[in-house]
């Protein structure tokens, strides 16, 4: 492998020290591990070598991969999110919660600009760790490198779906013409909260990894439901009145 190369990877992540699985692109393991979620894709996951978009030092073992060898490999916390730091975790009266009676034992909660786990709730008092929720333990990663995304189109169609995971690949439609791309969505999508924010998003994605191209184009089309565009049932013409 080399930086620069967009790949698709099927793994699983567990903690060394307890056995259990916290992440799997693999629909069997997340059953067999109990932590399947009903509506969500398990499907390989793209990675861009070099972009730092998974943690540096698996990252770096994927550069030492080659395609459809399974690995296993362990990542010591100092090479992953370091060691627990008892000074991380505090203390708050209650009342400085906006709603002190929902908080309960592993609540995500912002306090003094931080993200923290709630601990524990007792006697008015909040315990809160904003230590990450990984420090201190030995990652194991089991992967499998299954492809190296080669053609530009290609690159570009799995692009957006890493931003749009509701949108297949197959959903969407790519062009090249020289150096610009220009990226059809499925109509479904185009008035979505937010989807100027992912369009940018794409175009930024597309604009690093994908060398040849220089511009990116988003083509919306919206088309006339079936039921109109075929005239459906006409209203009956009334008889004049004499």
């Amino acid at each position: 492998m080399e930086p620069g190369s967009l790949v698709l990877v099927d793994y699983t992540l567990s903690v060394k020290e307890t056995g259990s699985v916290i992440e799997t692109t693999i629909e069997e393991e997340a059953r067999k591990a109990s932590i399947y979620r009903e509506g969500e894709k398990y499907a390989p996951r793209l990675i861009y070598l070099g972009g730092k978009w998974v943690l540096e030092s698996w990252e770096e073992e994927l550069l030492k991969s080659e395609i459809g060898v399974e690995r296993t490999v362990e990542i010591p916390p100092e090479k992953a999110y370091g060691f627990r730091d008892p000074s991380k975790v505090k203390t708050y009266a209650a009342r400085r919660f906006s709603k002190p009676q929902e908080l309960a034992p592993g609540a995500l909660v912002e306090m003094d600009n931080r993200i923290g786990v709630v601990r524990t709730v007792s006697g008015g008092r909040v315990q809160v760790d904003f230590n990450p929720p990984l420090a201190g333990r030995t990652l194991v990663y089991r992967f499998k490198i299954l492809r190296v995304l080669e053609d530009d189109v290609e690159k570009i169609k799995h692009l957006v779906n890493r931003r749009l995971p509701e949108v297949a690949v197959d959903e969407v439609a790519v062009e090249l013409d020289g150096a610009r791309a220009a990226i059809r969505l499925p109509q479904r999508v185009l008035l979505s909260e937010g989807i100027q924010y992912v369009k940018k998003a794409v175009s930024e994605d597309v604009l690093t990894i994908v060398k040849n191209v220089k511009t990116v184009e988003f083509i919306d089309v919206f088309t006339r439901p079936e039921a109109e565009s075929t005239g459906g049932a006409q209203p009956t013409p009334q008889q004049p009145q004499p």
